[in-house]
């Protein structure tokens, strides 16, 4: 249980107000998420969401054959284990700390709850929801008709979105593993980007040296999820500042 007067970084947190979270805070535990960490698995009872205050969370889809893809990336712009709130118990698919950081957990059955009573609530994270189904849907799109270049810039951008900082802890293994590629191609793609001077790749690091010239690479794989998130948060505004996270 968090006490009054504590800080919050999750800008859903932040857009329910006041009231709303002193309620919710009653309920949160917050808790370190080290890189790695696994928050939903895949086939179990999902018993807790987590607002992620910092660092990176990825659903991840894998089949039996050991192939895997990112669907969803979380970071303090939202929520993991939202299936539940759409009256899932379980999910196929595995959520994980690619990049450590905190949050703030509270169980399934309290948010769910809080849903029924509170119509703003209901409405602000069902309307997150919508984003991450469009970040799907952006995911299917990109991999059907682009390349991997403009897929991983779409990658970068995303991340750049949800870190305070150009430098991204990222390695090409994790971004192959994300992107369901062999490493070797994420390696050579990197190397373009690089040369371009759109980044600087070190070891478990991915520095953004010029963030239009990947954007301009990304194409129209990135924004509209983005866009229409930053529309969700117009339509919630409340008193409470709300610093933009996305730039689109």
């Amino acid at each position: 249980m968090l006490g009054s007067g504590f800080l919050v970084y999750n800008r859903l947190l932040k857009t329910i107000g006041t009231e709303g979270l002193s309620r919710l805070a009653s309920r949160m535990e917050a808790v370190d998420l080290p890189a790695g960490h696994q928050l939903v698995a895949a086939g179990k009872p999902i018993s807790h969401l987590c607002f992620i205050e910092t660092g990176l969370a990825s659903t991840v889809v894998h089949d039996d054959g050991g192939k895997s893809i990112e669907t969803v990336m979380v970071g303090r712009e939202g929520i993991t284990g939202w299936p539940v709130l759409l009256g899932a118990e379980t999910t196929p698919d595995e959520t994980i700390m690619g990049v450590g950081g905190r949050g703030f957990l509270i169980p399934a059955a309290e948010i769910r709850r809080e849903m029924e009573e509170d119509a703003r609530l209901r409405a602000l994270l069902l309307g997150y929801i919508n984003v991450c189904l469009l970040q799907v849907g952006q995911l299917v799109l990109a991999n059907g008709q682009y390349s991997l270049r403009e897929r991983l810039a779409r990658r970068l951008l995303m991340c750049h979105d949800r870190l305070d900082t150009d430098d991204l802890p990222i390695t090409h293994e994790f971004l192959s593993t994300v992107l369901g590629v062999r490493r070797p191609g994420i390696t050579n793609e990197l190397h373009v980007l690089e040369g371009i001077h759109a980044i600087h790749p070190g070891r478990g690091n991915i520095r953004i040296i010029n963030r239009s010239i990947l954007e301009d690479v990304a194409n129209m794989t990135y924004g509209v999820p983005e866009k229409e998130y930053e529309r969700l948060m117009a339509r919630m505004q409340t008193h409470v500042a709300a610093p933009s996270l996305f730039s689109v």
